[in-house]
């Protein structure tokens, strides 16, 4: 081998092992991210594909997802990875997006919670009613920082963004039309949150908190009432605070 191939063979070599090691370096710096979905009343299977692509386009490889969709639709379903000690374990963030309003095993809530503590966390629509009648379901309400136990008539609703300075809501407009979807409304507030989003209510007369952040025992919450459609799934406003919100949660925003 003369001189000049060998010189090119060993910068081939050099390349591939540099181009390999920054692949893994870049695996191995991922969030490790699982969405959990699935429950009644909404159609789980086209709001996670287009939850998947809405935050590939916007996320990239920087986080890594496992996706978790089971329950046939039933609304007590428990969910298989949450019943398991330390079920967060391996993950940087768990994203829920369930309908499983009609759980009341209020142990199994208690457990969950307790090991999704230093785990962030985000809470898309009715997971914030999930596990609610769990009595008592305050280990639920203390990790969301708000209670709701039911929610107005299903319309379009305007919502304001009331921390216009806040990162998460750094590309939500003053106001935003929702299109369609379920106002949920607010009973009580659980601990010190942030609300970044609010929206009228017009059967309760008054305004309901509609996205907020929560910081509890070390663990970041980004929480959001709104996806009952996948009308609102499929709007670039939703999906780009989605994604801010998931950022702020894992700590990169």
């Amino acid at each position: 081998m003369t001189y000049s191939l060998y010189l090119k063979f060993f910068l081939l070599i050099l390349l591939i092992s540099v181009t390999t090691l920054s692949c893994t370096s870049e695996e191995q710096n991922s969030i490790k991210a699982l969405y959990i979905t699935g429950g009644g009343w909404h159609d789980y299977e086209t709001q996670e594909d287009l939850f998947v692509k809405g935050m590939n386009e916007r996320l990239g490889s920087d986080f890594e997802w496992t996706i978790v969709h089971e329950g046939n639709k039933e609304p007590d379903h428990l969910v298989s990875i949450m019943q398991e000690d330390n079920w967060t374990e391996g993950y940087d963030l768990v994203v829920h997006n369930t309908g499983f309003g009609r759980v009341n095993n209020a142990e199994f809530v208690k457990s969950f919670v307790e090991d999704h503590y230093g785990t962030p966390a985000v809470l898309i629509h009715s997971a914030v009613q999930s596990y609610r009648y769990s009595e008592p379901a305050d280990p639920w309400f203390q990790f969301m920082g708000q209670q709701s136990m039911w929610h107005e008539e299903q319309r379009g609703f305007e919502v304001e963004n009331v921390a216009v300075d806040h990162p998460i809501m750094q590309d939500f407009p003053e106001t935003w039309q929702n299109p369609d979807d379920e106002l949920y409304v607010v009973e009580e507030a659980w601990g010190d949150i942030t609300p970044l989003a609010r929206a009228y209510g017009v059967e309760t007369e008054e305004y309901h908190t509609v996205t907020w952040s929560h910081e509890i025992d070390d663990t970041r919450i980004f929480a959001t009432t709104m996806g009952h459609t996948n009308q609102v799934f499929e709007t670039d406003i939703f999906l780009d605070t989605l994604a801010n919100g998931i950022r702020w949660a894992a700590g990169k925003l």
